[in-house]
């Protein structure tokens, strides 16, 4: 399934930067939904799971078809982080190497068609999620699920301490890959100027831990698992049980560990606040803005 996706997003990829420039945003619109959901049918047609494949192929066309767009915040934010705004360098390092081939991170979608497409997804996706908190309020005590105590508390230790474990370990691997990335790009750079891109420290990874997924991917797929047919022998057995776990992991995450996501962020000194539709650590960027002459912000001098 992890294959197809990836597959399929690669396809999409080549495809919109092929067609780039001949179609109107709506058909382009048209386009991004059908490669959306055709992992999901290959996948079903050979009894796989259609939901990691939408998972896996929603990753590549987010980095490669939609594109990684730069605003002012993550420039103001990389130079807190790494001291320079180097937000135009990279610009110019992608226009010689990367915008050669189809999968640069500068996507492939019109302005128009871009802003249509999160549209659509926003809409879609605050309905998904109200229909799944919908469905976990209404048959969260009906004979659908068998509840029991010891395996509620077994589904919620394995969430935290996979997110305790995982968490770390994947930082860690991302901050070497991103040293080694910048010291490739200081090496290539004639003045030097590459940074090591962001460090995802401890207090970061704190938030991650508590600030991760909700349980939805997880509670599909146990409602994707079919009950046991006698005749077939097709199906599992426990399934009931599985729904309890899954439904207790997601009421764990939203209503404790998202309760508690707010306060956490007061004590670490973050403060979110919204501004033209993106969330950006106030105190800090508001220090730096302070400390710092526009013009050297905007990495001009």
């Amino acid at each position: 399934s992890l294959s197809v996706g990836i597959l399929s997003g690669a396809s999409a990829t080549v495809y919109f930067a092929t067609m780039n420039g001949c179609q109107t945003p709506l058909v382009e619109c048209i386009m991004f939904f059908c490669w959306a959901i055709i992992p999901y049918y290959i996948c079903d047609m050979v009894e796989w799971s259609g939901i990691v494949a939408i998972v896996a192929n929603g990753f590549v066309m987010d980095l490669f078809v939609v594109g990684q767009k730069r605003n002012n915040v993550d420039d103001e934010i990389e130079f807190l982080v790494n001291g320079t705004s180097n937000g135009s360098n990279r610009a110019r390092n992608n226009n010689r190497g990367q915008c050669q081939s189809f999968f640069n991170y500068e996507g492939h979608l019109s302005e128009m068609a871009n802003n249509h497409v999160h549209f659509v997804i926003e809409i879609f996706a605050t309905l998904m999620e109200t229909a799944i908190f919908a469905y976990l309020g209404l048959f969260l005590f009906s004979s659908r699920y068998h509840w029991s105590a010891y395996l509620a508390v077994i589904s919620i230790f394995a969430t935290v301490m996979g997110r305790v474990i995982m968490i770390p370990t994947l930082s860690h691997v991302v901050n070497v890959f991103n040293r080694m990335r910048g010291q490739r790009n200081r090496t290539n750079s004639p003045r030097g100027e590459a940074s090591d891109g962001v460090h995802v420290d401890r207090r970061m990874q704190l938030v991650l831990i508590f600030a991760g997924l909700r349980g939805a991917m997880s509670f599909a797929l146990v409602e994707h698992i079919p009950m046991f047919d006698t005749t077939t022998g097709q199906g599992s057995r426990f399934k009931p049980e599985l729904k309890s776990m899954t439904s207790a992991s997601v009421i764990f995450t939203v209503f404790v560990l998202g309760g508690a996501t707010p306060y956490l962020l007061e004590r670490l000194g973050y403060s979110l606040a919204k501004e033209e539709d993106s969330v950006e650590i106030t105190p800090l960027v508001q220090r730096h803005k302070k400390e710092t002459p526009s013009n050297f912000r905007q990495g001009t001098f």
